[in-house]
């Protein structure tokens, strides 16, 4: 539990505290197997006065837990703490105490299988205190949940309610409250017993509270949460204990069997790994059908809708393959896929030596080649079916159409082009290689429209995720009643542009119009708080306050140093100064950074989309502080003149 803590959700303040509880628990815990094991009663006052590390710190563990999740309902807890800081000094004097002198506890008395220490003058007050800051901190759990609106909150904090002393009772030392009256091996039995019931018990309150805190924080569905708790358990923890027994039972499977211990261990460690995995594979649909219910089909849905996307490196993959066996087929040393976007070609894959996509770059008019391609096909019939058309020469290569042709209106889109180098001018081809070019230009066309599909599917992705954070960020303000709140829930619930599935979009369009035009005075952006922050520094103008803002936001992806047109992490800051506030053309861009127009599309998709990010994290943050400048810094109008 502390790793899964540890794992997913320790930004959390609530998260990070549970996790320094269950620190403590495993220090206790920790010390306890191994006086099980040792030898001398030297040794077992070192472990039995090491626990206390663990037992000292569990008021004040316990303690800024609870005010963590207090102030998670919106409660202000300043007098609380003051108790935390207390709580601190006690339990660090106490821990002291137990480690270097005997005020707290004393001599051990070692009576194996128990070992224990002797209560020290301080012990009784110890517990009073521990007890007492226990029942605050229960109280404040309590107090959280009668300030819970909902009932889902009001569930999860009773959970956590029921599950908070877990530590406390797994922690405190009760044989030395109870002294010699538990002590000698006669006692043994009885404790023991006493022990596994009340660990076990422990056990399934601590996982009760890893639950709760499971929540605290994670913006995920409740389902997402379920899951990950249930798969960490039965792959992590249940796995372990599975091995543990499975060596407890190595002695008795060694006698039996008369195999050396090394061999037998190692034989049982791997089958339990290896057959628990398996097992929990082969029952994972029943462990879905449990925490989904009535969402299977649409789960389903989404798992199979993983399996057969096709990401970029999919695709490239797919069509280099084809290159590769039409190559080999025509016995062509080199071709290329393009695919259409908007008015543009971009390359999609190249086979063939070094230089071969330098050499297609350099080519020119490759739109005029596809055109004329199209005209032949429409001329010779349709693209497809048992003879692809005639291919136009163009550029030493042999260029087919790759069209889509809709089933119900009939209408052709041009989905891009492909090339294969020519072995002659004029295109000469067998029966079977018509036949086999046929096969292929319908695969790699069928690859390119699942391709467009699927990008649809992502644009769809975008434009639910913010709306699914949003909501889960509500579920965050909603559930508590606000005391003394300065923002008012109007406020906290004003959906803010960045919010938009169209933000991206927006941005590109305003930065693209960044010296003036309707997409930069007309722009949805104008409505970010961080635009109205900066209206003063305009002169009043919305559509200058934007300008500045934008400004700032690629101000903020610039590099520290002197600019650098060769260096990487130079690029996007780069293409975005001199494509938006330049306004230079893409070909002389290409040219400056030495990079392919295709690929300069690409990089500048990317630095658009950091300067979303940039926009969102201003408009989250502290706006004044973002773009407002020191006194000692330049001013907007110097920025900007600058920037010019």
């Amino acid at each position: 539990m502390l790793a899964y803590t540890l794992t997913y959700n320790f930004l959390h303040p609530v998260a990070r505290r549970f996790a320094f509880l269950l620190g403590l628990v495993v220090i206790v815990y920790t010390a306890e197997v191994a006086l099980t094991r040792v030898d001398a009663a030297t040794s077992a006052g070192h472990w039995l006065r090491f626990q206390w590390l663990g037992i000292a710190a569990m008021p004040y563990a316990y303690h800024i837990f609870s005010t963590a999740v207090l102030r998670t309902t919106n409660y202000r807890v300043g007098r609380r703490s003051r108790i935390s800081a207390i709580s601190a000094v006690i339990s660090l004097f106490s821990a002291l105490a137990a480690l270097f002198t005997n005020w707290l506890v004393t001599q051990v008395n070692y009576e194996p299988p128990i070992s224990y220490l002797e209560a020290g003058p301080l012990f009784w007050p110890f517990a009073a205190y521990f007890a007492l800051v226990t029942l605050i901190s229960l109280h404040n759990i309590y107090k959280a949940r009668q300030r819970c609106l909902t009932e889902e909150s009001r569930k999860r904090m009773t959970y956590l309610l029921l599950g908070f002393m877990a530590p406390g009772i797994g922690a405190f030392p009760y044989l030395i409250a109870l002294g010699r009256q538990a002590g000698g091996a006669s006692w043994a039995a009885p404790v023991y017993a006493l022990s596994i019931v009340g660990n076990s018990a422990v056990a399934v309150m601590l996982i009760v509270m890893a639950y709760t805190v499971a929540y605290f924080g994670v913006y995920t569905p409740d389902r997402v949460v379920r899951y990950r708790l249930i798969r960490f358990f039965t792959r992590g923890p249940v796995v372990a204990i599975l091995v543990i027994l499975a060596i407890q039972t190595i002695p008795t499977v060694e006698r039996i069997l008369g195999l050396p211990r090394d061999m037998v261990l190692f034989s049982v460690i791997t089958g339990v790994i290896v057959l628990s995995q398996l097992i929990l594979s082969v029952t994972k649909s029943l462990v879905d059908r449990i925490i989904y219910r009535e969402d299977r089909e649409e789960i389903a849905w989404l798992r199979e809708l993983d399996r057969r996307l096709l990401t970029t490196s999919d695709l490239r993959q797919f069509l280099e393959n084809h290159l590769t066996g039409l190559c080999e087929l025509l016995r062509a040393p080199s071709g290329f896929v393009a695919a259409t976007v908007g008015p543009d070609l971009i390359l999609e894959a190249v086979v063939g030596p070094p230089g071969t996509r330098e050499a297609i770059l350099a080519v020119g008019d490759w739109s005029d080649a596809l055109n004329a391609s199209l005209r032949g096909a429409a001329r010779n019939g349709a693209n497809g079916g048992a003879h692809p058309p005639q291919p136009v020469h163009h550029g030493g290569y042999w260029l087919w159409p790759l069209v889509e042709t809709s089933e119900e209106t009939g209408k052709r889109t041009v989905l891009g082009m492909l090339a294969i180098q020519a072995r002659t001018e004029a295109p000469i081809f067998t029966q079977e290689e018509r036949a086999a070019l046929a096969q292929m230009i319908e695969q790699v066309e069928l690859a390119l429209m699942d391709r467009k599909l699927q990008k649809q599917v992502f644009i769809a992705l975008r434009r639910i995720i913010p709306g699914i954070d949003r909501i889960q960020q509500m579920r965050g303000v909603i559930p508590y009643a606000l005391e003394d709140a300065e923002t008012a829930a109007s406020e906290l619930l004003d959906p803010s542009p960045i919010h938009n599935p169209e933000f991206e979009s927006w941005v590109k369009d305003a930065l693209s119009h960044y010296w003036g035009g309707p997409k930069l005075s007309q722009s949805p952006l104008i409505q970010l708080r961080v635009v109205a922050r900066a209206i003063d520094q305009a002169d009043g103008n919305p559509t200058k306050a934007l300008r500045l803002v934008l400004g700032q936001a690629i101000e903020n992806l610039r590099p520290e140093g002197k600019q650098d047109l060769s260096m990487p992490e130079w690029l996007l800051y780069n293409i975005l100064e001199m494509r938006f506030i330049q306004g230079r053309k893409v070909r002389e861009i290409a040219e400056r950074l030495a990079i392919s127009e295709s690929d300069l599309y690409r990089k500048q998709r990317a630095a658009i989309g950091q300067v979303a990010q940039v926009l969102s994290e201003m408009e989250q943050s502290d706006w004044e502080a973002l773009i407002a400048p020191d006194e000692a810094e330049e001013t907007p109008g110097e920025s900007l003149e600058r920037l010019r």
